[in-house]
């Protein structure tokens, strides 16, 4: 079970350890066995390799959220099979026999996170978690301590109730609730939805730092930009079904893929394609890859003053 990695085209490949998440015959259907039945997804095979930033995307409705959902046992497939860390998620009766050792294994941090907020104060709302998985109060409230500090805020914060606080920080604050668990697989689901551009860039650090720490992230997102910043692996769904997989320029070279699931190009890839269409010089930056502003321009200044054969 699970002793290959499976990828989407079907070829094999030993496999020396766990992937985080492991999808085999993957089907999900709604409305099943009725005149409105509805396939969203059919025998899909694939393996997410574990300490990665995994970039979801595709267009509105292609199955994004459904397809993260069942990663926890949130949502149960039609039929099939997921592993997470190669623990398989057991059903019986429709029901998630080890859910509680799946779940401490992978946090969910849903759109508008700031919505799981429900305790009177912010030390009470971070602690509820990992107490509720067997860790001592007085553990509990040290994770606070420490959490609330690594997602931008401070102590001062803890005795306060979290409804009073503006979006960001909210949702900043459920954020720590879930690192608070300690689960070795994170998944986002838009996780800058409403943020100003100064909050989006906090919690795309807070994701590059769980990388650091050998978590592995899942990020759903419609923010191509934030996916040319961080992302290891970009994995687009249409129609309910994984059509490609790779790194954002091997996404975003794929001119037929892009057109034909009608997604947003980064800006730094569109502008590097503008050069190029000018100037066959800046080819090189399709070698370069710059995942920055800072990196293009470092990348376009060396072309622009390196002369040819020179240094």
């Amino acid at each position: 079970m699970f002793a290959k990695k499976i990828t989407s085209s079907g070829s094999t490949a030993p496999s020396t350890q766990p992937y985080a998440i492991q999808l085999e015959n993957f089907t999900v259907k709604f409305n099943e066995k009725t005149d409105d039945e509805l396939v969203l997804f059919n025998n899909v095979n694939y393996n997410f390799e574990a300490g990665k930033i995994h970039f979801i995307v595709g267009p509105s409705g292609c199955g994004k959220t459904v397809l993260i959902s069942h990663f926890n046992g949130l949502l149960l497939p039609s039929s099939g099979k997921i592993a997470v860390l190669g623990e398989e998620i057991k059903v019986k009766r429709n029901k998630v026999k080890n859910v509680k050792s799946i779940r401490a294994k992978i946090g969910m941090v849903l759109q508008f996170a700031e919505y799981q907020l429900f305790k009177p104060t912010i030390e009470r709302d971070i602690i509820f978690g990992p107490m509720n998985f067997g860790v001592k109060k007085d553990e509990a409230k040290d994770r606070a301590k420490k959490l609330i500090v690594e997602v931008g805020l401070d102590e001062s914060f803890l005795p306060r109730n979290p409804f009073g606080l503006s979006g960001g920080q909210k949702r900043r604050i459920a954020i720590a609730g879930i690192l608070a668990i300690d689960p070795d697989i994170l998944v986002f689901d838009e996780p800058t939805a409403g943020l100003d551009p100064q909050g989006e860039n906090d919690i795309l650090n807070i994701i590059k730092e769980l990388k650091k720490k050998g978590k592995t992230v899942f990020v759903v997102t419609h923010t191509m930009n934030h996916a040319v910043a961080i992302a290891d692996n970009v994995v687009v769904i249409n129609n309910g079904n994984i059509v490609k997989d790779g790194t954002i320029y091997e996404i975003f070279s794929d001119h037929q893929l892009i057109k034909n699931v009608g997604l947003s190009v980064p800006s730094i890839i569109n502008t590097i394609n503008l050069l190029v269409q000018n100037d066959q010089r800046f080819s090189q930056l399709l070698v370069d890859q710059p995942r920055s502003i800072e990196e293009l321009v470092t990348c376009i200044n060396r072309i622009i003053f390196t002369k040819k054969g020179g240094k």
